[in-house]
């Protein structure tokens, strides 16, 4: 297998002059497509696409071998809490509660114990359980990241095949947030299907890491949900202001109001009257809705504040207004979960148009896929010198 996946491995990589040449037929492609503009024809490809998101929506999703290993992990991450660490528990966010996780996905841990509220306590915690870990599985590397944003606890296996465990303590909002996503996932099946497309896509062109000031996977969710919403007819409310509407009570969360309707009856009510119409249900197909996300954000949506609800109470700052693939957290607005760097705003809107303009003329998804150069060759547009077009400052 070892030698399957080498070949594998070098079939995919991607040469200097290979490089170039694409970076050149990206160009002319933009050329062609005038600004994002439909084209007669364009549609006939819609099939395939389809087709190509469902092979790569199969291939991406676990397997009840990866989801019983990951579970079993769980499980003894769990004993050894309630068992060193009073009152603690174990709670799952991100991925493996929004059913977007897969095999190569990292599992996000909140352990929530009492008397760690501040950044201190935290940390004093995360040593404490970098101590009891090795007992759990003698497997897995342990690394404090004490100064991150968020201080965690990095528990990463030392051979392939193992799952990775990022584990952060009282991290609440984290949480609340995974569990509106699923409530989302739940209102709408293509949400997780095209999630799982477009995590593909972003992770292939190197754009999904924010510790890089790419894209994460949960601003990534954040993007197509906002984007789901603006469709015509809309294919998901948004469950925030749909609970506000109803009444539904505040529920704080570390001071802030996470309340969100999971009623799908109350969804199916708020759809019927956002459409106008009972028989206007939105039924577009994957592969659609896939290249309109990407010509969303690589023509019509062009700055400003990126939200899954109604911010209109809410004071925008000069900086907001000016802002770019600026993603607001549901729960607390005005915090960027996005925070892109600068110098990567074209690079990113370029790969939105690299991958709508390859859809309408027929190259297909995997082809929107297809890595770029590595780093090491001088041509990765996120590394190395300011280059315009490529990881230049903005420019229209």
């Amino acid at each position: 297998s070892s030698s399957s996946s080498s070949s594998s491995s070098s079939s995919t990589e991607v040469t200097p002059e290979e490089e170039i040449a694409r970076l050149e037929e990206m160009w002319a492609l933009h050329r062609r497509r005038e600004g994002g503009v439909s084209r007669p024809g364009d549609d006939l490809w819609l099939p395939r696409i389809t087709e190509e998101a469902e092979t790569v929506v199969r291939q991406s999703q676990a397997g009840d071998a990866h989801i019983a290993l990951r579970d079993a992990l769980v499980q003894r991450l769990q004993a050894a809490v309630e068992a060193d660490i009073r009152g603690g528990s174990v709670e799952l966010f991100g991925s493996a509660v929004t059913g977007l996780w897969t095999p190569t996905s990292d599992l996000d841990v909140c352990i929530l114990a009492p008397g760690a509220d501040d950044r201190h306590g935290r940390v004093r915690l995360l040593r404490k359980l970098a101590k009891i870990l090795p007992s759990v599985s003698v497997r897995h590397h342990v690394f404090l990241r004490k100064s991150a944003q968020v201080p965690i606890l990095r528990w990463a296996p030392r051979r392939p095949g193992l799952p990775a465990c990022d584990i952060s303590i009282n991290n609440k909002l984290a949480v609340a947030n995974s569990r509106l996503i699923l409530q989302y996932a739940k209102a709408d099946e293509r949400l997780a299907r095209l999630a799982l497309c477009i995590k593909h896509w972003a992770r292939c062109r190197g754009i999904n890491d924010r510790s890089r000031g790419t894209l994460s996977s949960f601003a990534l969710t954040l993007m197509l949900i906002h984007f789901l919403q603006c469709r015509r007819p809309p294919i998901l409310p948004s469950l925030q202001d749909l609970a506000v509407a109803l009444g539904y009570a505040p529920v704080f969360v570390q001071g802030c109001d996470c309340r969100y309707c999971s009623s799908p009856t109350d969804v199916a009510k708020e759809l019927e009257r956002v459409r106008g119409e009972a028989d206007s249900s939105n039924k577009e197909s994957l592969g659609l809705l896939l290249r309109e996300f990407f010509r969303y954000f690589g023509y019509e949506y062009t700055g400003g504040i990126i939200a899954i609800r109604d911010r209109s109470c809410f004071a925008e700052s000069q900086d907001e207004v000016d802002s770019y693939l600026r993603v607001d957290n549901p729960f607390e607005p005005g915090v960027d979960v996005a925070n892109i760097e600068v110098r990567l705003y074209t690079r990113l809107r370029e790969e939105f148009r690299r991958a709508h303009a390859l859809l309408c003329e027929g190259d297909g998804f995997a082809a929107a896929c297809i890595p770029p150069a590595s780093p090491g060759s001088g041509l990765c547009p996120l590394v190395g010198p300011l280059r315009p077009g490529e990881n230049a400052p903005l420019m229209w």
